[in-house]
């Protein structure tokens, strides 16, 4: 059985080597720019809130299903939090997310202020997926003013 190659094809084909003939000799190929897609980029795009808060309120997120007579599991935390500033979202007068040991085995300070980048679990709680996710506002200085830039440029 004899196979038929389409000009197409073979026009494609002896342009994929001509390339790889010129690069090897030397010659730049000059290639599309690449636009590289930030950190902050990546993690405002994943979240479904991007916000400032003040956390009021910690409790222990119990596993049942792990816990016994006189052994209590916990797999994460439950925080209550006041927003402040929100780039992105609808958020209320008062949020609550999670912070499950699975993601971090840091635990979120009461009455500090911190960027939380949220998203929504599987049954569709606020949850934080690592211990970026909450950044101490002392020190998330450089990421707020990136944030800021970020958020003007649409």
């Amino acid at each position: 059985m004899q196979r038929h190659i389409s000009p197409a094809t073979f026009a494609l084909g002896f342009v994929f080597i001509f390339l790889n003939l010129a690069a090897t000799l030397g010659y730049a190929v000059e290639k599309a720019p690449v636009v590289p897609i930030s950190n902050l980029e990546i993690r405002f795009t994943e979240a479904v809130i991007v916000a400032q808060v003040e956390v009021i309120g910690i409790h222990r997120d119990i596993d049942s299903a792990l816990s016994e007579q006189g052994v209590t599991a916990i797999s994460g935390y439950v925080y209550s939090a006041v927003p402040g500033q929100v780039w992105k979202g609808v958020v209320a007068d008062q949020i609550t997310f999670r912070l499950g040991l699975e993601y971090c085995d840091m635990k979120l300070e009461k009455g500090e202020r911190y960027l939380i980048f949220a998203s929504l679990d599987s049954y569709g709680r606020l949850q934080l997926r690592s211990c970026d996710a909450a950044v101490m506002e002392s020190e998330a200085e450089e990421l707020l003013a990136e944030l800021r830039e970020f958020t003007t440029q649409g």
